[in-house]
């Protein structure tokens, strides 16, 4: 089943035209420290850019998932598959903040949804300032880099178990030239666990990684709609 790349584009684009408004983005937020980063200013042109980039992550993410030979659900799942479940895009919930590398190597043990624990290496923090709230995320990297090295940011947040996946979700971490994260909620996706449970065996995110707010974007859950 393929899903139709124009509909969709279509779709999400008046979705962002409605959540964006006139798309100047947010202000950032003062902080008396100067330190911690509001949401990131965007101009129009900057705004449209970023949510055609979403748009298109979307649909390619979406026909990944309906190509029974890519796809992490569930064989019953696919024929009926006609996409994700998503938040409107919020630019209030992207943030360019500083990554503030860990002092040391701290090897900790998360725990995946069987109850089995995993180690990982927490590599550092980012830091943001929403609603008036300054909030901090650890950010970690797999113990044993055979697999490949990365930079992973796992969380919960208000709507987990209601309308975003009970497990948490995810973000991917990348460092720019200057040691800077642009910090996405909107790119937020869940464990494979929430399209497959019985196949897949996720980690959870760590009490220290839940924001006490909604994060209303980003990827909903898929299994509390089958």
């Amino acid at each position: 089943m393929r899903i139709s790349r124009v509909w969709i584009s279509m779709a999400l684009i008046a979705i962002g035209a409605v959540a964006g408004g006139c798309g100047d983005g947010q202000k950032a937020t003062e902080h008396a420290g100067g330190q911690i980063p509001g949401a990131m200013v965007m101009d129009q042109a900057t705004y449209e850019s970023w949510e055609i980039g979403l748009v298109e992550m979307r649909i390619e993410k979406n026909e990944a998932f309906a190509d029974a030979e890519t796809s992490p659900l569930m064989a019953a799942d696919i024929p009926g598959f006609v996409g994700l479940n998503y938040y409107f895009p919020q630019a209030e919930l992207r943030f360019r903040t500083p990554f503030v590398a860990a002092a040391g190597t701290d090897t900790v043990s998360l725990t995946k949804r069987k109850g089995n624990a995993v180690p990982y290496i927490r590599r550092g923090t980012v830091s943001f300032t929403h609603a008036d709230k300054e909030h901090v995320l650890p950010v970690f990297g797999p113990a044993d880099i055979s697999g490949g090295n990365y930079l992973w940011l796992p969380f919960t947040d208000v709507t987990s178990g209601k309308d975003s996946y009970a497990g948490g979700r995810y973000l991917d971490i990348t460092l720019d030239a200057e040691g800077m994260v642009d910090l996405d909620f909107n790119y937020a996706y869940n464990p494979l666990c929430d399209y497959n449970a019985e196949k897949y065996n996720c980690t959870l995110p760590p009490s220290e990684s839940h924001l006490n707010f909604a994060v209303e974007a980003g990827e909903k859950s898929f299994g509390a709609s089958h």
